[in-house]
């Protein structure tokens, strides 16, 4: 049986690109693992791989989903077993590819079954959000501070999410994970994670984020904007695109949002750093061409 290949890494590291040739080197095909590349909508801002870019190697699970959708973690993860099953049953070698972490510890850790929280759990989460990010980040970190550990960020919807189910079931997220199973058994797969120096990798953001807004990154920021989509919504929070939607709506200078996106991505990536390194401490680190290099030798049989 083909082995499972799992690529990840912070934003901008090149994974995209070392995925490829890893997949021409063991007759693979590639499966987004990144929240934002799922996004119709955010093809320039999410860096998602042009057809061009691709190599002729098939890739799934991009662009597949309506920026109206609240694209979760679960949805994600049955869409990825069944594109990993597709793979495996023509005899191709799936390779996750991405830098959501929850997205890979959702498919080698298991993800739990938690029962909806109560009505008053969701009413008194709301509340709390109503008074502001530091509030709700503060109450989820008293009740389930292992689970709030995890999210990198305030992100609203996952901190809302942490604190209802502590408060609208009988014991929090951390809890309900415990009894959790993985999706892909270990010994079925190998991971890696691009770690590269971290002043180049923010060099190359900065490049990159540049190169978005030459090739239509602001023209895709002004569409999202005609949709009136609800501010809430998870893919209205991809990193960089909330700068260029406060310009658009004339609330800052197009010279701040540049410089705040670029620095929201930086610190997205020194956050990615963080949370690979103690989540994935076991997965193999590629720094360099040797890292590579030996990573290619490991996974040469591929099988299991």
């Amino acid at each position: 049986m083909k082995q499972v290949l799992c690529i990840a890494g912070p934003t901008a590291s090149g994974k995209s690109a070392w995925a490829i040739d890893i997949a021409k080197a063991v007759d693979g095909e590639i499966i987004n693992a990144d929240s934002m590349q799922v996004y119709q909508e955010l093809q320039i801002i999410s860096a998602r791989p042009l057809v061009d870019e691709m190599g002729g190697i098939s890739h799934h699970l991009y662009g597949h989903v309506s920026g109206r959708t609240r694209y979760s973690t679960g949805m994600w993860l049955k869409d990825a077993v069944a594109a990993a099953l597709d793979c495996l049953a023509r005899g191709k070698v799936p390779i996750f590819v991405g830098g959501t972490g929850l997205y890979f510890k959702a498919l080698v850790d298991g993800l739990a079954q938690i029962p909806k929280p109560s009505d008053a759990g969701q009413a008194k989460t709301l509340a709390l959000m109503d008074r502001g990010i530091d509030i709700l980040r503060g109450e989820a970190e008293k009740l389930d501070p292992v689970a709030t550990a995890r999210i990198l960020g305030n992100d609203p919807q996952r901190l809302m999410r942490v604190v209802s189910v502590a408060l609208g079931t009988e014991k929090p997220i951390s809890e309900w994970q415990k009894n959790t199973r993985p999706i892909i058994p270990k010994g079925y797969w190998r991971g890696a994670v691009l770690l590269p120096e971290r002043q180049s990798l923010y060099d190359r953001i900065n490049g990159r984020y540049e190169a978005m807004l030459e090739t239509g990154g602001l023209e895709e920021a002004k569409f999202i904007l005609s949709q009136g989509l609800d501010p809430s919504l998870p893919m209205m929070k991809a990193i960089g695109l909330p700068p260029l939607l406060a310009h658009l709506r004339g609330e800052i200078s197009y010279e701040d949002a540049v410089f705040q996106a670029k620095r929201d991505t930086r610190r997205f990536a020194k956050r990615q750093f963080t949370w690979f390194r103690g989540q994935a401490s076991h997965w193999i680190s590629v720094n360099n061409s040797n890292d590579k290099a030996s990573f290619r030798q490991i996974i040469s049989s591929n099988s299991i």
